[in-house]
């Protein structure tokens, strides 16, 4: 699944915006940020929307088991959950709230705007 695809197809403007806003800087080579280095715009955005997505699923009851160098993460439902990839942790719960995946990722994408524009 290609989470851009479910955040409304940003725009490079706005995918610049994003990333400056969760703390990336532009730099001659790509965007750079200090957990995830230097990478070109796409992997920061799919590292970003990864993260904000994973951590937005902790509310809603999920662990987040870890993280690899490819920017992927692995999770789990509560404690005794089947480890499974955040694609499939979206449809998990978009299924639970009877909902479709893209809507519920687009909502946590922008809860995750608004939280950072609140803090």
């Amino acid at each position: 699944m290609k989470l851009e695809r479910h955040v409304g197809g940003l725009s490079l403007a706005r995918k610049a915006n994003y990333l400056r806003a969760r703390g990336w800087r532009e730099e001659e080579d790509g965007w750079s940020s200090e957990i995830f280095g230097l990478l070109p715009m796409a992997k920061a955005i799919h590292h970003q929307l990864t993260d904000d997505l994973s951590q937005a699923l902790r509310a809603r009851g999920w662990q987040v088991l870890g993280f690899s160098e490819r920017g992927y993460v692995r999770m789990r439902e509560g404690e005794r959950g089947k480890p499974c990839s955040l694609p499939k942790a979206l449809r998990t719960q978009a299924r639970r709230e009877k909902r479709p995946v893209a809507e519920l990722t687009y909502e946590l994408f922008l809860a995750a705007l608004v939280v950072e524009e609140g803090a």
